[in-house]
């Protein structure tokens, strides 16, 4: 019997994970990017929790762990009444556990609000997690919702698991686009795309932003006037992530003058050092107050 998710979120995919469904070749690790990030969510858990669902149509254990499922998209009574059996079913006891967030063989892991806020540790923990055999379930299933906020190590830390991942594991990331993340993930996940993403045009807003504070920073810090820094600097206190990404733009600023002039070559070499310095111990925790203020005194 075909097997239907009726999550609105997941209609612009629906015919590609159809066909993936019907030809039993659906991946093990996914990236649900585009659309916002309440889309994003609520796709990644739907797909999520009808891997667990223990609905009548689901496939046996003995089976291709995603095989024989089809995605049509229509609404649960008319699924129904065309003799489909919708998943999740909210009915069985996987569901109900899925439900309330406790199943054993879903787990849901996310980030802080803030640029690399989801660690390395989590991952870890995932990994660990993921040499044990299903609980319950005939899959486990890991949703990492903002995936775009993993740092550099967390994502590295991911790869071994997407490259090789026993074959009762689903991974199933979300993004707001595949850019935010390394290209070694990116080349090792199925990308699902909702739509064009919402803060795509708050990130070109964000550029555009950090842009001209390090124009404006780079101007101040070759001309050396004291005043001139400190304003220069003042849209950086108090906001770390908007400082990461001022540093490296500030630091291409000074490194695009010292290719039009190089008569200031000994000045510009010793602010773009400084600069990278500055990078490096933002990397290590060093204090965000005093980072700003050193950064005006280079």
């Amino acid at each position: 019997m075909p097997i239907t998710l009726p999550a609105p979120a997941l209609a612009p995919v629906a015919p590609m994970l159809r066909a993936m469904m019907d030809a039993d070749t659906l991946p093990h690790a996914l990236l649900v990017e585009g659309s916002t990030e309440a889309d994003r969510r609520e796709a990644a858990v739907t797909l999520a929790r009808a891997l667990v669902c223990a609905g009548e149509s689901k496939p046996d254990e003995d089976e291709a762990m995603f095989g024989g499922m089809s995605l049509f998209g229509e609404a649960e009574e008319e699924a129904q009444g065309a003799g489909e059996t919708v998943l999740p079913c909210e009915q069985c006891p996987h569901c109900h556990k899925s439900r309330e967030n406790i199943h054993p063989d879903l787990r849901i892991a996310e980030g802080g609000a803030g640029a690399r806020s989801f660690h390395i540790d989590a991952i870890r923990a995932l990994r660990q997690d993921a040499g044990i055999l299903p609980n319950e379930a005939a899959c486990k299933v890991y949703v990492l919702l903002g995936a775009q906020a993993m740092t550099v190590e967390a994502q590295n830390a991911l790869l071994k698991l997407l490259e090789e991942p026993p074959d009762y594991v689903c991974i199933i990331l979300t993004a707001p686009t595949r850019r935010k993340l390394l290209p070694t993930v990116i080349s090792r996940v199925f990308a699902l795309s909702l739509g064009e993403a919402a803060e795509e045009a708050l990130d070109a807003e964000r550029e555009e932003k950090v842009q001209g504070i390090a124009r404006a920073l780079a101007m101040a810090l070759v001309g050396e006037r004291l005043y001139a820094r400190l304003e220069a600097t003042a849209p950086l206190e108090g906001d770390k992530d908007l400082l990461r990404e001022v540093l490296p733009a500030t630091r291409r600023q000074l490194h695009a003058m010292l290719l039009r002039d190089s008569s200031r070559a000994q000045r510009l070499l010793g602010l773009i050092e400084g600069v990278r310095e500055l990078e490096g111990a933002l990397e290590r925790n060093a204090n965000l107050n005093l980072l700003v203020t050193q950064l005006a005194g280079i």
